[in-house]
């Protein structure tokens, strides 16, 4: 049973379609160095949970560019039926701590990391298509969780996504998605503003305010040098 207060510990199954294909990409990569790349999307979820969580692409980000490798192994979009998609980490919308709840694996010369779940869900919000709603029907299916409590919790933790974005970055609504998410998870509304923005606002204007407040105090005593 997965513990969603705790780090995440999972049987990988490789044999499903998405570890097959990592490890064709550990094939392709030189073994001259070694590799360190986070797996996200579905594909932990499909390796780690359920082998029902099928995706066409297995969304990588890699600590160098893979790209090349991946071409020559015929492994990227149009090469391959399920294809490796190198990602660049503003691909990935998680809290400052997810990697604190990651999977960490070595398969040869090759060091993947796995998110938590619930950091891969929550990733999911800002766009929060069909595809995403079942990824959270199917781990509540599995595992009982996220609870609400729980997805609260974690949408607090990344409670940025809920800031306006720059209009050519803007992927979708986080706070309707967070809406249509509650009805279909929870079948009942939730106030995003004031269950999951404003506690974590107060908190930081708390914790700003006694540290200007200290900083201001420490500043008063230091007297100008002649």
């Amino acid at each position: 049973m997965i513990s969603f207060d705790q780090p995440w510990r999972p049987q990988l199954d490789w044999s499903a379609p998405a570890g097959r294909v990592l490890d064709q990409l550990v094939d392709a990569l030189p073994t001259s160095r070694n590799w360190e790349i986070i797996v996200f999307g579905s594909s932990p979820l499909q390796l780690g949970v359920d082998p029902r969580f099928l995706s066409g692409d297995v969304d990588v980000i890699s600590d160098q560019d893979i790209t090349a490798y991946c071409e020559q192994a015929k492994l990227l979009k149009g090469q391959a039926a399920i294809y490796i998609e190198p990602c660049t980490v503003a691909a990935f919308t998680a809290s400052p701590d997810w990697f604190v709840r990651a999977f960490r694996c070595e398969r040869r010369h090759v060091t993947f990391t796995f998110p938590h779940p619930i950091d891969i869900l929550v990733s999911k919000i800002k766009r929060l298509e069909e595809k995403d709603l079942r990824a959270f029907r199917l781990v509540r299916e599995k595992t009982g969780h996220p609870s609400e409590a729980e997805m609260v919790h974690a949408l607090q933790r990344v409670v940025d996504i809920f800031r306006p974005d720059f209009d050519e970055e803007s992927v979708g609504n986080p706070a309707y998605n967070t809406q249509v998410l509650w009805r279909e998870l929870f079948g009942k509304e939730i106030d995003v503003s004031a269950i999951i923005i404003a506690p974590v606002l107060a908190e930081r204007r708390r914790a700003y305010g006694d540290e200007a407040k200290g900083l201001k105090e420490k500043l008063s005593g230091i007297k100008p040098s002649q």
